[in-house]
């Protein structure tokens, strides 16, 4: 033996001859010999460690209960006998779809007690289990199935064997186990307070428990300290504490709550979702879930005075089934026993009371199967007795999912009715609730749960109020923790919540714990959430049960991986114990206190205290003795509680009105009961009293719920099917219906609109639903259903959203779905199957846990797979042979009856049994597969029959028998039918043909897949239509080795024999042409019948054929050059009136831009002006000279500057005038600068005078004019 490591715990291997196959039980033996050092050197040409095998040519060789690439995961069955050992899932995380089986037995420590140890333990909760039984099969008691995070803890198997037993599911993969045992040891080792004694701790005076774990006062310690604290002492066998202390050993001030666990006498089996109920001081529990193998009494009752359970004796004959997850209420002197889960697969709407004098149980009416009318079968629902009814909240239905119904029962009357509340809320299922009193009358709160929401199954938070008289829902502060399988009561004005499964899959934030240890508290009047100290870590569980006395709470039974008896006792603070007034209001341990008359007492809701003197003197407002914490949250609470209508809601700040249910939340923190977003804009508040609105299509969560409501219907959107209402689904249908005859019209070829199912009609019919999950009754039948899985061990079809609900205590030991395996439903079922008469080998049987081999002992591998143990069969005959059997080893070889075992002696030197030549046509290492041409299940004596395929195959499906056809377009499972687009009738041994059109190419792609896969020919044909036309045929084939290409053609005219044009020619990626000419024996078209068979044989896949017939007329080359000649000319004509016309258009713009700037030019300003030519001697002799002034100004954009346009006189060259001909004056411009009185008379023109005439005068000028001469002068 040698170890491995996982973290800090070793793992033992021991080798042995069978560890793997026979072809390597020489070096195994060999390897069973050597030392690690051997077995470290066989690894080094592997990449990776081998963690639980040898390593052979580079792969790992694993170990008998190993596999995996590095045999790092464990599988099969394996037996265990050292005397103290350890088992783990693997080196590392566990795989998916694990089933790994141990056997621990010690024939040498036989009727020794065993003690198994959990070291470390990390699964998926409410998935993945580790079940434990006691003795060597899982037909002894089982004493565990744990899932989760589980703390270190010991079990003991009183047989001195165990079988544990793992299993996952294909989600999660997490860290797994690590379990020890050991013989001759005692859980604990009884803590060292007593002596071990046949696997029970025989405890020491003053200890009990399994363990002797708790310290218990005597009667040798009367009057002694004992077990008790803090200066109690022993009393009548009870912890008597001083006035500062409290609890079951005095062990906790009076200031704090305190949690007990109390020692009881005449402990019962442990039970969860079972239903209790308190009458005076003894606690009632009737049914629950229980580990199989145990006996369970029912009922039975706790006294809490006397620490005791008691057994009910049933009078007469007629007693409930059993069941889990119902309820239990006290009305007069009966109790009343209504739905829950019987056969572990049933839900009921049974009504059963017990009277409690003649203890006789009778049934209340009759069972229940319409939908529509109560009362409706439901599991995990809560119940009160308010008045002189039963109220029935919520629950699981198997049809309709989660029930939203207050289901209503008069005791006096016996009849039932649904609540008349209009407020839509969601369903809920495994919730808690609380009745309480108020000023206003009765209330109940419902806390927690799972419900369907947003199309999954969800775990919430949520706290909800139904009040009795309006009957009407109202949503309070969440928790902040979601939890379903939790228990509530009230006590001192405070709903406690203990315990529950925190674990919510579909949640994407951190997850809670799988079984939760937390206790909670929520004040009524307040409105407030807080934590209470928790006690104890073996607090942690879920599906127990609560119970309240006027000041104590009793927990009872539950499952934290084991299914438990114990009793807790909750006892809360004392208000005696605070003497201010600031540290009575700070007392919250379990309990509300005020301070009255300088005395701490309790709050009681329906007592009005005084004010105190001193803050009436102040002046001071009244502090409320049930004062609350001043939270952000209570004041917008308070704030928002006091709205009545939508538009004064809405008018606070942070708040909003929820319609369905007339409640004014804050808008930050709350939401609607039915989901639906708050109104926060006062336009969205509706001015008159509007009825309330129909419950959303959208809260239905299947076919049946969804026909429940007859504004909806059930119909499938975008392939998943959904509620919605029937206006939608008229829009739907028009809008499909237009798509599909677009696409139709859009299409050049003859299409047809798609064949799809039949919508369900409207109305509430519920036949045309698909039948629920619950009602199929075979494994084939519920895989069929998308949404359905089944369980082998409860042989029970279950809704895939409801597995982990109705299976939390591990009663599904493997699972199986449609879409878990990619092979048929029936081999799925098969293999799973807990029917182990249906499994036909010795591996597949071992991997059902209750099930062991019993070879024939013909040394031909037949046997049969039956219950039974390591010991034998469950049902062992007379000439039972125990060398027969095989629990945990499997015959050497086993030719499943079509050979015998030979011993050879192998290369490596031993021994080995290997099946000899297979007969009845089979073949495989152990005959058990059917040889080509045959097809069958040869396994354990069965026989392989001749494939069925009409010669159009060779080969089959050596399993089913479907056949692989040869031919393309052949198909069906005995190649009986044609594809479409193909003709022939292949049952009669003739191919199937497909038609090839004339001037066509056609491509076909046949692929290495399924489908073309085993396709090695094709036949095609083709008919000439066109008269006295040449045919060219032309192919390719382009695949790795080519293809043969036959070609016939035939006449029904003149000759019924077919000739052969071509014979096994070859086709390549290149292919070839052939041309032929019609000829009178086989003549062309429509009025002959010549037709061309071509067929393309010796292919494989994948390959690409593309293949074409054509015909096409001889080239007349007169009438060719003709139209060529004429197309030449008309082209040059048309080039030509083209050139004409664009030279028509280039000289028409040119003209018309010559005009356009001749009307530009014309349009410049103009004007006239006199001038004045006089000789500038007389200016010189008469006076001062002025100077000459411009003919016009015209400024630039900036008007700092300006163009100075004159009159000058030309030269004359000392003459008079100019030269005869030329001019004597001329028009000069000059660039100037502008001096500022220039600049006020140089405006823009107005826009009046500019849109009437460009052409202005210089009338605008003169002053400017005068200025100048002004200036000068």
């Amino acid at each position: 033996m040698f170890f491995a490591h996982r973290g800090r715990y070793p793992l033992p291997f021991e080798w042995t001859s069978s560890i793997v196959t026979v072809l390597f039980i020489p070096l195994l033996v060999l390897a069973n010999q050597a030392s690690f050092d051997l077995e470290k050197s066989l690894s080094t040409s592997c990449d990776r460690h081998c963690y639980n095998g040898v390593c052979l040519n580079g792969s790992c060789v694993c170990s008998k209960g190993w596999v995996g690439s590095q045999c790092d995961h464990c599988y099969g069955r394996i037996k265990l006998t050292e005397n103290q050992s350890q088992l783990i899932d693997g080196p590392l995380d566990y795989s998916s779809s694990s089933k790994c089986t141990w056997v621990i037995e010690n024939e040498k420590k036989s009727g020794a007690p065993l003690n198994i140890k959990l070291e470390n333990f990390q699964t998926e909760c409410g998935w993945d289990f580790v079940y434990i039984y006691d003795g060597d099969g899982v037909y002894g008691e089982q004493l565990a199935a744990f899932c989760g995070e589980q703390e270190v803890q010991e079990i003991s198997a009183p047989s001195g064997k165990a079988l544990i037993y793992f299993f996952s599911d294909l989600a999660m993969n997490l860290n797994g186990f690590n379990i020890s045992y050991e013989f001759n040891k005692c859980p604990y080792n009884c803590n060292f307070r007593g002596n071990c004694e046949n696997s029970k701790c025989n405890c020491k005076p003053g200890y009990t428990g399994v363990s002797c774990e708790t310290h218990i006062c005597t009667e040798q310690e009367e009057g002694k300290p004992g077990p008790c604290q803090n200066g109690g002492v022993c009393r009548n066998s009870r912890c008597s504490c001083t006035d500062n202390y409290h609890g079951d050993t005095c062990d906790a001030h009076r200031g704090r709550s305190v949690w007990d666990r109390i020692p009881t006498q005449n402990d019962v089996t442990g039970r969860a979702s079972h239903a209790s109920v308190i009458i005076d001081d003894a606690i009632w529990s009737i049914g629950g879930e229980r580990f199989s193998g145990v006996e369970f009494e029912d009922p039975v009752v706790y006294n809490i005075t006397s620490r005791s359970w008691t057994t009910i004796a049933v009078e007469g004959d007629l007693q409930p089934a059993a069941r889990f997850d119902h309820t239990l209420v006290r009305y007069k002197m009966r109790l009343y026993m209504f739905g829950g889960v019987i056969d572990r697969r049933n839900i009921t709407s049974e009504l059963w009371s017990f009277d409690l004098h003649t203890r006789e149980w009778r049934k209340e009416g009759s069972d229940n199967s319409d939908l529509m009318v109560p009362p409706l079968s439901v599991a995990g629902h809560t119940a009160h007795v308010i008045g002189s009814e039963m109220y029935i909240f919520f629950g699981y239905h198997p049809e309709i999912g989660f029930v939203h119904n207050v289901q209503i029962y008069n005791f006096e009357t016996g009849r039932w009715r649904f609540g008349n509340t209009k407020d839509q809320v969601y369903g809920r299922f495994r919730h808690s609730s609380v009745h309480y009193k108020m000023d206003s009358g009765d209330a109940v709160l419902v806390y927690g749960g799972t419900m369907w929401s947003n199309s999954q199954n969800n775990l919430t938070d949520s706290l909800m109020k139904y009040d009795i008289k309006h009957e009407k829902w109202t949503n309070l502060p969440p928790s902040g923790v979601q939890l379903f399988l939790h228990t509530a009561t009230v006590l001192n004005g405070l709903m406690i919540v203990v315990g529950g499964n925190g674990y919510n899959i579909s949640e994407s934030r951190p997850k809670q714990e799988c079984f939760s240890g937390m206790v909670q508290a929520y004040d009524i009047a307040c409105k407030q959430w807080f934590n209470i100290s928790t006690g104890a870590s073996q607090l942690r569980r879920y599906g127990h049960t609560a119970v309240a006395t006027s000041n104590e709470l009793f927990i009872i039974g539950g499952f934290n991986g084991r299914m438990l008896n114990d009793v807790w006792r909750f006892t809360p603070a004392e208000c005696a114990s605070a003497t201010r007034p600031e540290g009575c209001r700070s007392l919250t341990d379990g309990v509300k206190c005020v301070f009255a008359d300088r005395t701490c007492v309790k709050f009681d809701p329906f007592v009005s205290y005084k004010q105190p003197f001193l803050s009436f003197v102040k002046n001071e407002s009244p502090k409320s003795m049930s004062e609350c914490r001043n939270t952000a949250l209570r004041q917008a609470l308070q704030v928002c509680d006091e709205q009545n209508d939508c538009m004064s809601c809405i008018s606070e700040p942070g708040c909003g009105w929820c319609p369905s249910g007339d409640q004014c939340l804050p808008a930050n923190d709350g939401e609607c009961v039915d989901g639906q977003v708050m109104l926060t804009a006062w336009e969205k508040c509706s001015l008159t009293r509007d009825p309330p609105p129909p419950r959303p299509c959208g809260m239905a969560n299947d076919c049946r719920s969804c026909k429940l409501l007859a504004h909806c219907n059930w119909y499938t959107v975008e392939g998943k099917p959904t509620c919605i209402p029937l206006e939608d689904e008229i829009l739907l249908k028009k809008e499909q219906l237009d798509r599909e005859l677009d696409r139709v019209a859009s299409s050049n070829l003859p299409l047809r609109l798609p064949t799809t199912p039949p919508p369900i009609p409207p109305g509430q019919n519920l036949s045309y639903c698909p039948l629920p999950c619950s009602s199929l009754y075979t494994c084939t039948q519920c895989l069929q259903e998308q949404k359905c899985m089944w369980c082998p061990s409860t042989n029970r079809c279950i809704n895939m959203e409801a597995y982990a609900l109705s299976f939390a205590y591990g009663q599904c030991h493997s699972w199986v779905a449609g879409h878990a395996h990619g092979f048929a439903f029936s081999k799925s079922c098969r293999i799973e199957s807990s029917n182990c008469s249906a499994h036909k080998t010795c591996a597949e049987c071992q991997l059902s846990p209750g099930c062991g081999w019993l070879d024939d002992g013909s040394h031909t591998g037949l046997g049969n797979c039956t219950q039974g143990s390591l010991q034998g069969p469950l049902n062992a005959g007379p000439d039972f042979n125990r060398k027969q059997w095989y629990f945990t080893e499997c015959p050497a070889c086993q030719c499943n009856g079509h050979s015998m075992c030979n011993e050879t002696r192998h290369s490596l030197g031993g021994i080995q049994e290997v099946c000899g030549e297979c007969q009845d046509n089979t073949m495989g290492k152990h005959c058990e597969l059917c040889a080509p041409g045959y097809f069958g299940d040869p396994r354990n004596g069965d026989h392989c029959k001749p494939c069925q395929c009409n010669g159009q195959a060779d080969t089959c499906d050596n399993v089913t028998g479907a056949c692989h056809c040869r031919t393309k377009g052949v198909t069906g499972n005995e190649c009986d039918r044609c594809e479409q687009k193909y003709y022939g009738t292949p049952k009669n041994g003739t191919p199937c043909y497909y038609e090839l059109s004339v001037d066509f190419i056609f491509t076909f792609k046949l692929k290495n897949e399924d489908k073309d896969r085993h396709a090695t020919e094709i036949y095609l044909f083709s008919i000439p239509h066109k008269k006295d036309t040449d045919v060219s045929f032309q192919i390719s084939c382009d695949g790795a080795s080519g293809a043969n290409v036959a070609l016939n053609i035939t006449s029904s005219h003149l000759q019924p024999n077919p000739r052969k044009m071509m014979h096994n020619t070859t086709c390549d990626s290149k292919g070839f042409r052939r041309v032929y000419v019609s000829d009178p024996e086989y003549a062309y078209g429509t009025d002959a019948n010549t037709t061309f068979f071509v067929r393309v044989f010796n292919f494989t896949t994948p390959i690409q054929i593309q293949v074409s017939f054509a015909q096409s007329p001889p080239i007349n080359w007169v009438l060719f050059f003709v139209i060529f000649a004429a197309c030449f000319i008309v082209l040059l004509v048309v080039a030509g009136l083209l050139w004409m016309i664009k030279l028509r258009i280039e000289v028409y713009r040119r003209n018309q831009r010559r005009i356009d700037e001749i009307e530009h030019m014309a349009s410049r300003p103009f004007s006239s002006i006199k001038l004045e030519l006089t000789n500038p001697h007389c200016f010189m002799a008469s006076g001062p000279v002025h100077g000459p002034t411009p003919l016009s100004v015209e400024p630039c954009s900036n008007y700092k500057s300006g163009i100075f346009t004159l009159a000058v006189r030309l030269p004359t060259g000392g003459r008079a005038t100019t030269p005869n001909g030329t001019s004597g004056l001329a028009v000069a411009s000059a660039l100037c600068q502008l001096t500022p009185a220039q600049l006020g008379v140089l405006q823009a023109p107005d826009n009046s005078e500019h849109r009437n005439n460009r052409k202005t005068t210089l009338r605008r000028y003169i002053p400017f004019l005068r200025a100048r001469e002004n200036d000068t002068g």
